[in-house]
């Protein structure tokens, strides 16, 4: 029984050899052809696998390098984009038309006061802003400056419903004291509130100025959001004062 030479017995041995740098990382040589010459070398490495699993790619290789001739690589790609910073009023861009912007707000007076710096800042910006939220809320929105829509409902009521039903799915209780049925109405009126908002003029004002929104930017809670920018097809902006979703250091609000 005939020996395998001993240059061929290197080169097979070649196929499985994993060489050690000094900081105990591994590298994976790509093994040779099998049916190539004998005195064939394997390509250099062109990647380290650390201990932890990460993988070090070495850029400036020649394999690296050979890459870069079928992906081009974008001109701008290592420059930084460039920094952007924001106008003030006084510097502001005329040319940008003016907006309508409806803020549809369902819940307390702290839910409202967030808003409001809101859309006094937008106003600063040229913007024609109107709160629609609550009936009660109008001297307290009117009185920044800003324009007004009642849409209706009584945050008092829908804040001591939250209380009663801290989940998402009520009681029997609650449901047998006709709680559902009320709040169902209650709902029913501010969508149709938050509807006339994009559209009407406010009605309790003298001038009967019309409006038309551009924009709509929201709470979660006001539901109509949604579906006012799809009818109206104008761009949604939803934005909340506190975690509307489940973080790792906030639960849902909804949630118990």
């Amino acid at each position: 029984m005939k020996k395998a030479a001993p240059a061929q017995n290197d080169r097979l041995s070649k196929q499985k050899t994993i060489l050690h740098d000094d900081d105990g990382a591994s590298s994976i040589l790509a093994p040779s052809l099998v049916d190539g010459d004998e005195h064939e070398q394997s390509p250099p490495t062109y990647s380290v696998v650390s201990n932890d699993g990460r993988v070090n790619l070495d850029l400036d290789s020649k394999f690296a390098l050979s890459l870069r001739a079928f992906v081009p690589v974008p001109k701008d790609y290592e420059e930084p984009p460039p920094s952007y910073e924001y106008p003030t009023p006084s510097d502001h861009d005329h040319s940008i038309p003016a907006l309508n912007i409806v803020i549809h707000i369902v819940g307390s007076r702290g839910d409202v006061q967030p808003f409001i710096a809101l859309g006094c800042e937008l106003r600063k910006h040229g913007h024609r802003v109107r709160i629609a939220t609550h009936d009660i809320f109008r001297d307290f929105v009117t009185k920044s400056g800003l324009e007004f829509y009642p849409i209706g409902g009584d945050p008092n009521e829908l804040m001591a419903y939250m209380v009663k039903t801290p989940g998402l799915i009520p009681s029997m209780k609650t449901i047998a004291a006709g709680e559902i049925s009320k709040k169902r109405k209650m709902v029913h009126e501010m969508l149709q509130g938050c509807w006339r908002s994009c559209i009407h003029p406010d009605p309790d004002s003298a001038e009967q100025i019309p409006f038309v929104a551009d924009a709509i930017i929201a709470n979660p809670p006001s539901f109509a959001h949604v579906h006012c920018a799809q009818a109206l097809g104008i761009p949604l902006h939803m934005m909340f004062t506190m975690p509307w979703t489940a973080t790792k250091s906030f639960p849902h609000p909804l949630g118990k």
